[in-house]
């Protein structure tokens, strides 16, 4: 065992749970991304969590919003991770860019994914700021899943590109 930077062990701490975090502008108008850091922290009242720069589109819509979308992904939403991890909402409609499948939600503005395995609406119930990111802590007001999808996992990089695995 050696000492390493705090860089190296964080980009080690691996797998991740990768999930989409979408939110709106003030016109209705979704935008989207990808987050690696998240968390359940508690079922009564559930709140699930999301740390987010502080610089970041999302970021802003959340402030704005006060609510947001998490979704997780499957296999079968790899192209869909990829893009939104490596384009900015405030450029690209990343929603029309892929043509991914939306539903309404039932409390909040921001759209559900169809094909996730997994969507809570969130309802901002708190904001902490932790260093360099915002840790955003959201009520969950409603849940949907897809039976038999599996939970895919960011398992790094590999070769240049991530390696995705189903759990």
């Amino acid at each position: 065992m050696q000492e390493c930077s705090i860089e190296k062990a964080f980009s080690s701490f691996k797998p991740e749970s990768c999930i989409f975090v979408i939110s709106v502008d003030a016109a209705g108008k979704p935008s989207g991304m990808i987050a690696g850091w998240n968390m359940k922290c508690s079922f009564d009242p559930p709140l699930l969590a999301i740390s987010l720069q502080k610089k970041g589109y999302t970021h802003e819509l959340i402030n704005n919003s006060k609510e947001f979308v998490i979704a997780v992904p499957n296999k079968g939403l790899e192209e869909e991770i990829n893009f939104f991890g490596t384009t900015h909402g405030d450029e690209v409609d990343k929603f029309s860019a892929t043509g991914i499948k939306m539903s309404q939600s039932k409390y909040i503005e921001p759209p559900l994914l169809t094909d996730a395995t997994i969507n809570f609406e969130c309802k901002l119930e708190k904001k902490v700021v932790v260093g360099d990111h915002i840790l955003y802590i959201g009520r969950v007001v409603a849940t949907y899943i897809n039976e038999g999808k599996k939970v895919l996992m960011n398992m790094g990089q590999g070769n240049d590109e991530r390696i995705f695995e189903e759990f």
